[in-house]
C-alpha cells in the first residue's frame, strides 16, 4: 500500500505558471509593471481555485471577515509598494546613478537565480531582526496575527513590513548592477514562491523542500510555538540551512498565530493592526504637536511591554 503523501500539485503548477506567464512577457516585451501585476493576479487566481477545490485544511478556509480583512491590507500594500520603488529610485539614483556595478552584463539565466537569492539573503536577516521583538516585531506582528494559513491573508501584511522588505530585497540589486529584467522576474519568482507558501493547498513539494520554499515550511514558521516559528526565509530555504534556522519534518504545528495579549489588536480588527506599530511612537508625536487628548483617560498603554516579546526560539523571551 502507498502510503506517500501526494505531490503539491497546486504548487508545482504555479510555477509553471509563473513561468509561462514570463516567457509570454518576454516574447512580447511587456515592462515590469503588467509582468508582476498579471503574474501575481494570476498566481492568486490559480491558488484560489485549488483551496476553494481541494483545500488542506477546511478550517483554514477565509471566511467573509478574512477576505474583508485580506483585501483592504492588499490594497494598502498597493500604495506601500508604490512607496518603495520610488525610495529605492531616489536611492539609486544617489548612490549609482549609472547602474553599473559586479552583476552587470550577466546573462539572463545566470543573472535571475542570482538576483532571487542575493535579495532573499536580506529580507532572511531582516525578518530575522523581526522576531527578535521590539517595534520591529510590532510591524510583523500583523502579518502574524491570523490563526490559519491561506492565500490571500499572504496580504495581510503592514504597509511598512512590505517597505522594509523591499527595500532590503530589492535595493542591493540595483546597486549591484543587475539588469532591470533580471530583477523583475526574480520578483515574479519571489511573488510566487510567497502565495505558495501560505496557500491553503494538499499536498507535499517531497525532496523540494531542500530547494525552495513551501506551505510545509512556512506552516512551522507560523506556529505560535517560538521554538517551532523558524523558516525565516520564504522563496528559498538557504540561508535557513546556512545558519542554522531551517526545519523540515511531517505534520504541522498545532496552533498557529500568536499568543496575542489584551492589550495586541484582534486578527480581524483592521484599524488596531494598522495602528499597532504606530503605538510607541505616539507620546513622541503627541509632546511635539501639544496634544492634550493623547492623554485622555482610557487611553491604551504604550511603549515597550510585553507585547514586544520576540517570538522565535533563537531570541527567548
Amino acid at each position: 500500500m502507498n502510503t506517500r503523501p501526494p505531490l503539491n500539485w497546486a504548487h508545482l503548477g504555479a510555477l509553471l505558471l509563473a513561468a509561462g506567464w514570463a516567457a509570454l512577457a518576454l516574447q512580447l516585451n511587456w515592462g515590469s509593471m503588467p509582468l508582476l501585476l498579471g503574474g501575481l493576479l494570476l498566481v492568486l487566481a490559480w491558488f484560489a481555485f485549488w483551496e476553494w477545490r481541494w483545500p488542506y485544511r477546511e478550517d483554514w478556509r477565509a471566511q467573509p471577515a478574512d477576505r474583508r480583512r485580506d483585501a483592504l491590507f492588499a490594497i494598502a500594500l498597493l500604495g506601500a509598494d508604490a512607496l518603495a520603488d520610488l525610495l529605492i529610485r531616489g536611492l539609486v539614483m544617489l548612490f549609482n546613478a549609472d547602474a553599473q556595478g559586479p552583476a552587470t552584463g550577466l546573462a539572463l539565466w545566470l543573472a535571475v537565480p542570482a538576483a532571487a537569492l542575493l535579495g532573499e539573503f536580506g529580507d532572511y536577516w531582516l525578518h530575522r531582526l523581526k522576531h527578535r521583538g521590539g517595534w520591529l516585531w510590532r510591524v510583523h506582528f500583523v502579518h502574524h496575527r491570523p490563526g490559519a494559513l491561506n492565500v490571500t491573508n499572504n496580504f495581510t501584511t503592514h504597509p511598512l513590513d512590505l517597505l522594509l522588505r523591499k527595500t532590503v530585497h530589492v535595493l542591493p540589486l540595483w546597486l549591484l548592477g543587475f539588469d532591470p529584467l533580471a530583477i523583475a522576474l526574480a520578483g515574479l519568482f519571489s511573488q510566487t514562491q510567497s502565495l505558495a507558501t501560505h496557500a491553503n493547498s494538499r499536498g507535499t513539494l517531497g525532496w523540494l523542500n531542500y530547494l525552495i520554499g513551501s506551505a510545509e515550511l512556512h506552516r512551522w514558521h507560523h506556529s505560535v510555538n517560538v521554538d517551532e516559528a523558524l523558516n525565516f526565509g520564504t522563496a528559498l530555504p538557504l540561508w535557513d540551512q546556512l545558519f542554522g534556522t531551517y526545519r523540515w519534518r511531517g505534520g504541522e504545528p498545532v496552533v498557529l498565530g500568536v499568543a496575542a495579549s489584551a492589550e495586541q489588536p484582534g486578527q480581524h480588527d483592521i484599524r488596531g493592526l494598522l495602528g499597532y506599530p504606530l503605538e510607541p511612537l505616539l507620546p513622541s508625536l503627541c509632546r511635539v504637536m501639544g496634544r492634550r487628548a493623547c492623554e485622555a483617560p482610557g487611553r491604551r498603554v504604550i511603549g515597550r511591554t510585553a507585547a514586544d516579546r520576540p517570538h522565535s526560539q533563537d531570541y527567548p523571551p
